[in-house]
């Protein structure tokens, strides 16, 4: 069977336009219209059925099923391509959450350095939500990741390495500065700046929101952890950030929280189940272990 003849197969289900996928592969048509007639041939089923007159296109339930398996495969293929092009180029690609970067790399890293095995290594940045789909899209080899529960993937195995607490951040200037500790409650009536809806924070965040009844008035949403406490010092907002946060400075305010059964920043070595490791990415996890869960 021809992968490119599921290509435009799974587009096809996705636009239900025969021009269009032709446009969208720089293909003619009757290319699309011929991969679509072979597949029907190769599964003995009619897989979608063309209205030309309402210039309609029906997916059948034979279709739908197929599309569901096309999906896989061509994913499968694509991570495939992926931890091939690593295996090639000698890379082990490291995601890494910015917070986790400065916090927990560092001592990694040097380790690495002490081995000979730093330049190997590429890191690919962004918040633990996003970083977890890339993990299982093989767009990285290994993650440290964060997360408000353990991880409990079927695709992915984590080894929990740290846990540590979520505080809240204030401006030095802001009446709860002199407070040493908090209840969640008493921020009902506060702004808040936060991360970006790819950061496990949120979740947690969420958490406390739901079980405390109540919406938050979020101001802004950044990506970068500088941004944000730059913004609370500023007395824009409050922020809500894990306690290894790097945070060493006179403009801004930590204060613990004081409810029960408070969500934690959990993080893990995370892999691929299905991803075989290099020699040298074996010992790039045995690194970590050994340096993390010391």
């Amino acid at each position: 069977m021809n992968m490119k003849d599921l290509a435009y197969f799974n587009r096809l289900i996705q636009e239900k336009n025969f021009s269009k996928v032709a446009l969208d592969f720089g293909v003619t048509q009757p290319t699309v219209t011929m991969a679509i007639k072979r597949l029907e041939t190769a599964f003995k089923t009619k897989l979608v059925v063309r209205d030309r007159v309402h210039n309609k296109l029906d997916v059948t339930a034979s279709g739908q099923q197929l599309a569901v398996h096309a999906a896989a495969i061509l994913g499968e293929l694509d991570i495939a391509h992926q931890e091939l092009a690593h295996l090639a180029q000698e890379q082990t690609v490291l995601g890494l959450p910015p917070i986790i970067e400065n916090y927990y790399f560092p001592k990694v890293a040097a380790q690495l350095q002490a081995q000979g095995m730093l330049e190997n290594i590429r890191t690919l940045e962004g918040g633990s939500v996003w970083l977890r789909n890339a993990l299982k899209d093989g767009q990285a080899d290994l993650a440290l990741l964060g997360s408000a529960e353990p991880l409990a993937y079927q695709t992915l195995v984590a080894e929990e390495f740290d846990r540590q607490p979520f505080n809240i951040f204030v401006s030095a200037h802001h009446p709860l500065a002199n407070r040493k500790r908090i209840y969640f409650s008493e921020l009902k009536r506060e702004k808040f700046v936060l991360f970006t809806s790819s950061f496990v924070h949120n979740t947690a965040f969420n958490k406390l929101t739901r079980r405390n009844h109540f919406r938050p008035d979020v101001v802004f949403r950044a990506s970068d952890t500088h941004v944000i406490m730059n913004l609370v010092a500023e007395n824009v907002g409050v922020t809500f950030l894990t306690d290894i946060v790097d945070q060493h400075r006179d403009d801004v305010v930590r204060l613990e929280l004081l409810d029960d059964e408070q969500p934690e920043f959990i993080t893990s070595i995370v892999s691929r189940t299905s991803h075989v490791l290099t020699p040298a990415q074996e010992t790039v996890l045995r690194i970590m272990r050994e340096t993390l869960e010391d």
